[in-house]
């Protein structure tokens, strides 16, 4: 059988979005709940059976941020007293600096550091602590100013990168860890940037709208020097991009030298033609994979413009589309996966999301919207025929198709006329896109009886649950009729 490795769990995840800086409480103990749409209890926020859910992304449980998961603007008047309101928002980074890392520490991975871009009032609004918020920067050309800037990037040594779109340059800032604040330490002259990304070299990629390029700049404070480095894959001063690149907006670049990266690539993510295509590049410039909005919305996908980006541990790439008011996920060569509108009813929707960040390790998912930022976990969500086709391989052994938007676990309980349970699989872990799950007799718990309950087996509850920190408290259930395929 295909299997996957199960990436780290968190014991807990921070409750630290844009003015979500709550106190995280650790989720208590318990598994998913029984109900047969989601894991934990939406019922408690007026949902019932028949509602449609979506949990490619999903809600924190209350457990872990007393129920605040999406900034509003009264959030930023409660923790920052009028000082700043949501004036277009655009980028955000995610990160865990590692001076706030204390080895010895139990429970603080999840914390994390939040910066969004506020491009209308050319500034940064960050969590300084997990129940603060802080500003930086103000609408102006000086040092410590932005003008209508656009994506931002940190790492864990403490560097900061803004994309300064009006101010023409890309502003270079340090996290100072005792005052827990930014700092200005220079910039880098640019066209007209708008994004940038962090690579594990100590480069900072930044696209530049004007000269239609992506550019590279070589950051000697990264680390403990860039001599101390590994070397860039690319040592000339801008990636090499086809010729009909044009428009560049979002980016991300896969490292495979990221810890909580797992593919073995160093690869380039890009929006161009002013958000109507996405690519992947390598370190040639050849594309390795690219899909259209239009091609999206010819298949039936709501899809109007990509514009930033994000990726996760598998390598899966997450674009925020603000046209449509959505977030588009691909696999790793650009496969659709999902277009994500939001968690469910119409409030919880998305409202032209902008900037997105992701946290690998634990599969935290920040998402900028017109006038806050959203916190999400990564989910999974699957679809399955019904009836469900199982085939027989053998004695004891079994396949089922299914179409999964997240590396999953996949339980299968076989029910009869009333409901009760005649068997159970354990059938493993899975990765995204169509796959045929197989199960045989070390997959059972227990192995069922020799004859007779197939016969009796008129549904099956197909059970996937994530691999990130929500595999603990969320699964995704989805019963229906059996159909068996002998040979």
């Amino acid at each position: 059988m295909r299997r996957l490795a199960t990436a780290r769990p968190a014991l807990a995840v921070a409750a630290a979005a844009l003015a979500l800086a709550a106190p995280a409480a650790r989720a208590q103990g318990g598994g998913a709940s029984a109900s047969p749409l989601v894991g934990w209890a939406d019922s408690a926020k007026g949902l019932s059976e028949g509602a449609r859910l979506h949990t490619t992304l999903v809600h924190p449980p209350y457990g872990h941020t007393l129920g605040i998961h999406r900034a509003r603007p009264k959030h930023l008047e409660i923790f920052l007293g009028g000082r700043t309101t949501f004036d277009d928002p655009q980028g955000l980074a995610a990160v865990k600096f590692a001076s706030d890392d204390d080895p010895d520490a139990e429970g603080d991975d999840f914390q994390l550091t939040l910066f969004g871009v506020n491009a209308g009032r050319g500034e940064v609004i960050y969590n300084s602590s997990m129940k603060t918020l802080g500003l930086y920067g103000g609408e102006g050309g000086g040092d410590g100013n932005f003008s209508s800037p656009h994506g931002i990037t940190a790492t864990a040594d403490g560097r900061v990168y803004v994309a300064d779109t009006g101010n023409r340059r890309v502003a270079r800032l340090r996290w100072d860890p005792v005052g827990r604040a930014l700092r200005w330490v220079g910039s880098w002259s640019a066209g007209r940037p708008f994004d940038v990304a962090a690579d594990a070299r100590g480069n900072a990629w930044v696209v530049d709208r004007e000269a239609d390029a992506v550019l590279r700049f070589a950051d000697s404070a990264a680390g403990a020097g860039t001599a101390l480095l590994p070397p860039s894959p690319i040592e000339a001063g801008r990636w090499p991009l086809p010729e009909d690149a044009t428009a560049p907006l979002g980016i991300a670049v896969g490292d495979s030298l990221d810890p909580w990266y797992r593919p073995r690539a160093y690869r380039l993510h890009l929006v161009d033609r002013d958000g109507e295509r996405l690519r992947i590049l390598d370190v040639e410039g050849r594309v390795r994979a690219e899909v259209s909005a239009g091609a999206l919305a010819r298949e039936g996908v709501a899809a109007g413009r990509f514009l930033y980006l994000a990726l996760d541990h598998y390598g899966n790439v997450y674009a925020t589309d603000p046209v449509a008011e959505a977030v588009h996920k691909f696999d790793p060569s650009l496969g659709h996966l999902a277009t994500f509108h939001g968690p469910g009813p119409e409030e919880w929707a998305l409202r032209q999301p902008r900037g997105i960040a992701i946290w690998k390790r634990f599969g935290q998912v920040f998402v900028a919207e017109r006038e806050g930022a959203r916190y999400f976990f990564v989910g999974t969500d699957f679809a399955v025929a019904d009836p469900a086709r199982i085939r027989v391989e053998g004695p004891g052994r079994y396949a089922l198709g299914l179409f999964l938007t997240e590396a999953a676990t996949v339980r299968l309980a076989f029910l009869d006329a009333s409901g009760d349970t005649l068997a159970m699989a354990d059938a493993g872990g899975w990765p995204t896109g169509e796959v045929t799950v197989r199960w045989g007799e070390g997959e059972w718990r227990p192995m069922p009886p020799q004859s007779g309950w197939m016969e009796r087996a008129e549904r099956v509850a197909v059970v996937a649950r994530p691999t990130y920190s929500s595999r603990k408290k969320f699964r995704r259930v989805r019963t229906v009729d059996v159909e068996w395929r002998r040979p």
